[in-house]
């Protein structure tokens, strides 16, 4: 396996643990966890969403080559791994810059590994990784904003 496949399947477990240390580690685990939570699906939905209005082959499919990483013929955009990357991104940001700048990092790298594998075009990339940035983004303000009393369990 060359490093750009196994950067482009595997670095995205890198922001994964840090969302989980990040969760784990937390003063209030249960509001730390249904932010996660909240921000896994608003990003599903605006991924879910954005691949029903917007479609194209993947780059391999085009250029009629193998890719680097084995994967199927569906819709290329946006980008799920750029997505994930994104919305770590987000999450990690209000709680440790460090943690949010490696996952940073690691989704650059992961989106140009996933373009350089045939994976995606640059524009799935961006788009995914705006996603989850929103979807991150969307559970902050409505976490904050319910946080903690309306919460489930919280103070009344």
């Amino acid at each position: 396996m060359s490093i750009i496949a196994f950067i482009a399947a595997w670095l995205l477990l890198v922001p994964i643990a840090l969302v989980l240390v990040a969760v784990a580690t937390s003063a209030d685990r249960r509001e730390a966890l249904i932010e996660a939570a909240l921000a896994g699906v608003a990003t599903v939905a605006l991924v879910k969403t954005g691949g029903l209005l917007y479609a194209h082959s993947r780059p391999f499919v085009v250029h009629h080559v193998l890719p680097l990483v084995a994967h199927g013929a569906d819709n290329s955009f946006p980008s799920d791994h750029a997505a994930a990357a994104g919305l770590a991104v987000a999450y990690l940001w209000p709680r440790s810059r460090t943690a949010a700048v490696v996952a940073l990092v690691a989704g650059l790298a992961i989106g140009a590994a996933r373009v350089a594998a045939q994976l995606h075009w640059p524009v799935d990339v961006v788009a995914g990784f705006a996603f989850g940035i929103a979807g991150g983004l969307a559970a902050f303000v409505i976490t904050r904003r319910l946080a903690p009393s309306a919460l489930p369990g919280g103070a009344s």
